[in-house]
């Protein structure tokens, strides 16, 4: 019975990675100092486990009887009472046929440290233990898809619990992040893939069944020691974006815009003006006349054509506005329209609207747009009649950092 229970002890060490020495046997508890009887269980260590306690080595073995002719015979069960070792009530009442007794205290034995992983582990990993640091918010990923922002990162030296844990492959460590999805941009829905990329290796897709939708994910993913950036890395259609793993910060070459939160303001403004139309062989006019500019609001992709700007460092300052014409609603051409930003640049005004009857009034602005005037009058020509606005209407607009 002892060697069977000492085999299935050892079965279940190099199964869980635990530690055992020379000293581990399994042992008979009697009652009592007074008796001979022994309890339905065989006592067996020192064992410890990962993240076990030092004070706690003993496993206990069920032991049953059989009832069948002649003596009874004991079997021992092949699966401890509890999968965590505790403290022995009284190491005097331990019993060996052989006479063997128990070490003192756990004989010396060490928690043992996690099995090691293999190499190239990508996984899905608790996050209880980790110790990760958060990033700023401008970790993140914008996709028409879904955005995804890194909210935490770390080295870590292992992951997970108990049996569950583990510490990195020999020669690599463990790069821990976690992932938040949000609501995609607008824009054009294409393919689209996450993975994560360690230098110039092929970048690595998410491990089987990660749902970045259901809520934070937290990953790990091991790597070489001398790994010098692990990123992730987004991709729908032709867009390529890649955020740090190690230090948080999004690349360079990624869409500004998206790492924005405030992009719009409510502007509410309105203003009378006159407006004197002409044109050869009519009578020219004057009109009451009304600008009304409602909101403003910065995009990336904009228009029945998708258009994008020039650099992804740029955004479109879009206005939605409209123009009051003794009771005609409508818009002026662009050469009506000029934005001025603090430094004194003038930026023309751009029409997105592709249409030779509709206008869509745009600016190209830096993503980081926080403060501009917006001018609008001037002289022109607008399906062949000449518009004169007598003066120019200047507008406060202010979008908040970040």
């Amino acid at each position: 019975v002892l060697t069977d229970s000492e085999s299935a002890l050892n079965g279940i060490v190099e199964q869980r990675g635990g530690a055992t020495n020379d000293e581990t046997s399994c042992y008979f508890v009697v009652k009592s100092a007074e008796t001979t009887d022994i309890e339905d269980g065989l006592a067996c260590g020192p064992v410890l486990f990962v993240d076990g306690d030092a004070g706690q080595p003993y496993l206990t073995f069920p032991l049953e009887a059989s009832t069948g002719d002649g003596d009874a015979q004991l079997t021992v069960a092949p699966e401890p009472q509890a999968p965590e070792p505790a403290a022995l009530a009284n190491p005097d009442l331990l019993l060996r046929p052989d006479g063997g007794t128990p070490p003192e205290g756990n004989g010396g034995l060490a928690v043992p440290e996690p099995p090691r992983a293999e190499a190239g582990t990508f996984t899905a990993v608790p996050g209880e233990g980790l110790e990760l640091d958060a990033t700023p918010a401008t970790a993140r990923i914008g996709s028409p898809t879904m955005s995804i922002s890194v909210t935490a990162i770390a080295e870590a030296s292992r992951y997970g619990q108990g049996d569950d844990a583990r510490r990195p492959a020999e020669g690599e460590k463990f790069v821990a992040f976690e992932l938040v999805s949000g609501a995609g941009e607008t824009g054009p829905i294409a393919e689209f893939s996450v993975a994560v990329q360690a230098d110039d290796d092929d970048p690595t897709p998410l491990p089987d069944g990660t749902d970045l939708s259901g809520g934070p994910s937290t990953l790990a993913i091991s790597v070489p020691e001398d790994t010098g950036d692990v990123s992730l890395v987004v991709t729908e259609g032709s867009i390529v974006q890649r955020l740090s793993l190690i230090t948080g910060e999004p690349d360079p070459g990624n869409i500004a815009l998206w790492q924005r939160a405030n992009r719009n303001q409510i502007v509410g403004f309105s203003q009378g003006l006159t407006i004197r139309e002409s044109a050869p062989g009519f009578i020219t006019a004057d009109f009451p006349t009304t600008l009304s500019v409602s909101e403003v609001g910065l995009s990336y992709f904009q228009g029945p054509d998708n258009l994008t700007p020039s650099a992804p460092t740029q955004a479109f300052l879009v206005l939605d506005t409209v123009v009051d014409i003794d009771g005609q609603l409508g818009l002026l051409p662009p050469p009506f329209w000029t934005l001025t930003l603090p430094d004194g640049t003038v930026i023309p005004a751009g029409d997105f609207r592709p249409e030779p009857d509709l206008i869509g009034i745009f600016f190209e602005v830096p993503a980081s747009f926080s403060a501009g005037t917006l001018t609008f009058g001037g002289v022109g020509p607008n399906d062949g009649v000449t518009f004169d606005t007598l003066g120019l209407v200047s507008v406060p607009l202010a979008i908040p950092e970040g």
